[in-house]
């Protein structure tokens, strides 16, 4: 492969001498994570490709290839070849999204998008072109697709919804032989619901209308995005006469794309067809009962995972790990055995040739049913009393069900490796009863939580207005330095509003002098209470951005902050609704982290800082969430509308922290960014300095009011007393008490805190209790 590669890298003007004469010009996309084989074999097709009057540039998203795929590349340095490397392996949906984000701002017609492991006719662009060009209604349009093993077969031409198995129907599938004119029938294109984006060509205006890929990682995120543009009114197509071989799925058995399946159509199928989410969980029974009554519970058991994932709102790349185990061939047959392999259990030579050798080294001998009906009916009867072959080796997608009871031991190939599997008559029977049983479970759930009815987000914008709120008091000063820092940010479109709550008219000037001295626009809004809640509030009010970004008049944000938010808004789809980052304390020595992907709890006990690698919390009925730190926070406005903004009970301390609580109650997502503000903390009515607060009442009384409020029904009353009296306890009192000796304070002043954090307590419990029984 090496030699290939470098013999196809040594003939440069293939790519870089193409004589261009039109301004059509075309980014092909490409998605790829080590498949460096198949890139070479793509990057050679599209060397090949009759453009007629169009220029392209190759974008290869590397999602974190360890197989060289970037360093070859770049070694080579092609003028219209560039690699863009995620850091991290983001999937199909997420690399599609990183590329998208960056070639949907440059001046390009139109955005091809392909997958690795396809190869192309020398037609393929230009017949996807001349749709685009010759009809305005079209905003996607895909390709044939055929199976590059059988390249006559067609694997589809789109897909439609199919209402009665709540899932696609393919056109044309596995049809052969089939002419243009045929499936066109007349027509200039085929109208389709989805195209595939193994082969995908898009106009660039309806990525910046319908926005990014929904997080799914890979399968289905390309049907949800047509489905998403013809909602938006445009027209998803398919032009025959563009070709591409695609290395089928047919000839992948990957057990754990059944997981990704089941969970993303269920996202598919919840935002634009609810009537068909629960039907999608009916039909798929009996076909998870006949996984488990032939021993692929296993198999099953990943469809279950996806199911439940989705109804505990999980997103992106599968956490954690299957629950089967893959074994060698060396692993399997350590022994001379009789063997029944299916005959059409490989698709690749490679496990094939190690069971040929094995042979001739006398490690197995091949076991063959015989050609006889009778023959293979008495075999199949006996083998109830005893068993004529020691291992049989048959495939999970499609196995011949004969050989299941032939065998003392049933081997699954899944195109890794072999699982084993009990064939037990009794074991057989509880693994259906026990999917039947998740299934209704899962069924419930649903229906009961009525996730098909789910509020609709909106759709990621690629370039949307940012309404940056700064919440000032008294500190002339710094916001002056906090707004210096926002005329350096490198993104462009983004408005900023001052909400004042000072007592003197020092900001209001150094507003007023910003708004000639700065090129963005510039609100001011002066509010009388020092409430933190309140002020928040206000500025969304105010905002016309639908992202508000949040941080301190005491706080410096570096030049990428708001690109680096909105990235991940646009990996992460439309369920996130919040998206923050670290927190560091120019104050102390080195710069520690203030704040780095904490994490909450419903009685607001909070871990402060976490490894880059930490789980998400974003589990509706979680006892742990995820959360943000106010001076680096972010939020879609249409969401924080929705939950009726801030709680302004919260007039400072635990106010973003119960946002984020309850937008993830509400269904939806909060995410981290990393990106760092520098935060120096002043001076304020609320502290004298970093140790010594002065707003023990408050403190206190959040404390109180917020675990009442979250977790009042969650857990056991005396519980609940026990955990919120430890907390107070650390978190006011001991703090007041070495306030004696680190600042040397009057026993007066600290006997003032203690009564202040009482009275506190006294107000946040009956407001928590008020709440409920308001609610109630």
């Amino acid at each position: 492969m090496k030699n290939y590669f470098l013999g196809f890298l040594a003939q440069p003007k293939a790519i870089t001498h193409i004589s261009y004469v039109s301004s059509i010009k075309v980014a092909i996309l490409i998605v790829t994570h080590n498949k460096l084989n198949y890139i070479c074999s793509l990057l050679e097709d599209i060397c090949k490709l009759k453009l007629y009057q169009t220029k392209i540039d190759i974008y290869v998203v590397d999602n974190a290839s360890d197989d060289g795929t970037q360093a070859y590349l770049e070694k080579f340095s092609f003028a219209n070849v560039k690699v863009l490397q995620t850091g991290s392996n983001l999937g199909g949906s997420g690399g599609f999204s990183y590329g998208l984000q960056v070639v949907s701002q440059l001046e390009y017609d139109y955005i091809w998008l392909l997958d690795d492991d396809v190869r192309l006719d020398p037609l393929a662009l230009s017949s996807l072109i001349k749709t685009l060009q010759n009809h305005d209604e079209v905003g996607l349009v895909g390709s044939q697709i055929r199976k590059l093993k059988e390249p006559h077969t067609i694997q589809e031409v789109g897909s439609f919804i199919n209402d009665a198995k709540a899932h696609l129907k393919t056109n044309f599938a596995n049809q052969s032989n089939i002419s243009h004119e045929d499936i066109l029938q007349g027509k200039p294109y085929v109208s389709v619901d989805v195209c595939a984006a193994a082969s995908l060509l898009i106009r660039r205006q309806v990525v910046q209308q319908i926005g990014l890929f929904e997080n799914y990682f890979l399968h289905f995120d390309d049907v949800e995005w047509c489905l998403r543009a013809k909602q938006a009114g445009w027209t998803v197509a398919v032009n025959p006469h563009s070709i591409i071989w695609h290395d089928s799925p047919d000839f992948k058995c990957r057990p754990w794309i059944n997981y990704y399946d089941e969970r993303n159509l269920c996202y598919c199928w919840q935002k634009h067809r609810p009537d068909l989410l629960l039907k999608r969980v009916i039909v798929s029974l009996p076909r998870l009962v006949y996984y488990a009554a032939t021993g692929r519970y296993f198999l099953a058991e990943i469809s279950i995972a996806g199911f439940q994932d989705f109804i505990h709102g999980i997103q992106g790349k599968m956490p954690g790990n299957l629950n089967y185990t893959e074994l060698s061939l060396a692993e399997i047959i350590n022994k001379q055995a009789k063997v029944l392999v299916q005959s059409t259990i490989y698709q690749d030579d490679s496990q094939s040739q190690a069971l040929k050798k094995m042979e001739l080294e006398q490690k197995l001998t091949p076991w063959y049913l015989p050609d006889k009906l009778t023959s293979r009916l008495w075999f199949w009867l006996v083998a109830w009393f005893g068993k004529p072959v020691d291992i049989a080796l048959v495939t999970c997608a499609k196995p011949e069900l004969y050989a299941l009871n032939l065998a003392k031991q049933v081997y699954y190939f899944t195109g890794n490796g072999y699982v084993p599997v009990s064939m037990n008559f009794l074991v057989l029977i509880q693994s259906v009863l026990k999917i039947i049983n998740q299934m209704w479970q899962i069924y419930w759930q649903i229906h009961q939580h009525k996730l098909s009815q789910m509020p609709k987000t909106i759709s990621t914008s690629l370039n949307p207005l940012v309404s940056i709120i700064i919440c000032t008091s008294d500190r002339p000063i710094f916001l002056e330095k906090a707004l210096q820092s926002i005329a350096l940010i490198n993104y462009q479109n983004f408005e900023v509003i001052i909400i004042d709550a000072s007592s003197t008219m020092e900001t209001s000037e150094i507003v007023s002098q910003a708004s000639t001295k700065y090129s963005f626009k510039l609100s001011f809004l002066k509010v009388k209470p020092k409430n933190i809640s309140y002020s928040r509030n206000m500025g969304i009010k105010l905002a016309t951005g639908s992202i508000v970004a949040f941080f301190d008049d005491d706080a410096v944000p570096p030049s990428e902050w708001i690109e680096q938010l909105l990235n991940i808004y646009s990996q992460r789809g439309e369920k996130c609704a919040a998206v923050g980052g670290a927190v560091r304390d120019l104050t102390r020595p080195g710069y520690p982290l203030q704040f780095h992907r904490g994490i909450t709890n419903i009685f607001s006990e909070t871990i402060a800082i976490r490894a880059d690698d930490a789980a998400n919390y974003n589990q509706a009925n979680g006892f742990w969430f995820n959360g943000l730190m106010g001076t680096n926070s972010s939020f879609r406005k249409d969401i924080l509308e929705k939950i009726n903004g801030y709680d302004e009970f919260f007039d400072y301390y635990l106010d973003e922290t119960d946002v984020c609580l309850r937008l993830i109650q509400a269904g939806y997502e909060v995410h981290y960014a990393d990106v760092s503000v520098d935060h120096y903390p002043q001076p304020s009515h609320n502290r004298i300095d970093q140790k010594h607060l002065t707003c023990w009442y408050s403190l206190a009384k959040n404390t109180t009011y917020f675990a009442v409020k979250h977790g009042f029904k969650k857990v056991f009353f005396p519980i609940l007393v026990a955990r919120l009296t430890s907390l107070l306890i650390y978190r006011c009192l001991l703090r007041i008490i070495r306030l004696k000796f680190t600042h040397s304070l009057p026993n007066s002043i600290l006997m003032n805190y203690i009564q202040q954090a009482f009275d506190g307590i006294r107000v946040g419990w009956q407001s928590g209790l008020n709440n409920h029984k308001a609610n109630v």
